[in-house]
């Protein structure tokens, strides 16, 4: 009797667990990605910021949006749209890569504003929406994103560190 209940214990905690984004550090940048829920292999987000407290949110895709081009971007919450307001963001359309013939990776980045207040607000509404966000962008299906909550923790802790030692540097 125990043998089995021992067993599928160990079988339960040794299946490794499927993370949906992933968080990664150097000495000067932060950058946490997240894929797309439903089309995990195609379509990814990432948000980066460094010491400088510059934020950068691109989305990488398969989809020409007729790049380069302008377009525009809403974002809300997946769980409460009547809660939390929408936010919209003039967005830049452009090819990344071209892989071969028939590949090509294109991008979507906020684009930056004077104050680089677009792409921050964004970073911290994906906070507020506990690391959960759902993206309209013209000319794609509605995207969802959720966040590996130890990933996302981790990419915030960060940014507030690069932002103060910027401070103490000052």
């Amino acid at each position: 009797m125990i043998t089995p209940l021992f067993f599928l214990t160990v079988s339960a905690f040794s299946i490794p667990l499927l993370e949906n984004s992933t968080y990664s550090q150097t000495d000067t940048h932060c950058t946490l990605t997240v894929k797309e829920e439903r089309l995990q292999d195609n379509i990814v987000l990432t948000m980066s910021t460094n010491r400088n407290n510059h934020y950068d949110v691109k989305i990488y895709h398969l989809h020409d949006l007729q790049a380069p081009s302008r377009g525009e971007l809403t974002q809300h919450s997946i769980d409460n749209t009547k809660q939390h307001q929408q936010l919209n963001y003039v967005v830049d359309h452009n090819l990344f890569k071209r892989i071969d013939d028939e590949t090509v990776i294109y991008t979507t980045t906020i684009a930056n504003d004077s104050n680089n207040i677009s792409p921050q607000q964004f970073t911290q509404a994906f906070k507020a929406h506990s690391y959960r966000t759902k993206l309209h962008i013209e000319g794609l299906n509605p995207l969802a994103f959720i966040a590996s909550q130890r990933q996302a923790d981790a990419f915030f802790r960060c940014a507030e560190q690069q932002q103060i030692t910027t401070l103490a540097k000052r």
